[in-house]
């Protein structure tokens, strides 16, 4: 068996995958995720984070903006990158 590795296009990705899916019997896929440069939290973590965004909202203390609003600071901040 031979181990090739290859950089695709995330717009050619499902339709490579489909294929290679097709002939699992002769095709033993590994999927590399690169780095994202998030670090990975586990659930209990995660849990904590929502439970106290929750407090924080039915507090009162979240500083929330209009829909419209925040809709402008993430366009801005995506033509920023």
């Amino acid at each position: 068996m031979h181990f090739l590795r290859l950089n695709v296009d995330d717009g050619f990705y499902s339709q490579l995958l489909s294929f290679l899916n097709q002939n699992h019997t002769q095709v033993n896929i590994v999927e590399d995720v690169l780095d994202d440069g998030y670090p990975a939290i586990s659930k209990s973590e995660a849990r904590e984070r929502v439970t106290q965004a929750v407090e924080e909202y039915r507090s009162g203390k979240m500083k929330i903006v209009p829909y419209s609003q925040g809709m402008d600071e993430i366009d801005n901040w995506l033509n920023s990158l």
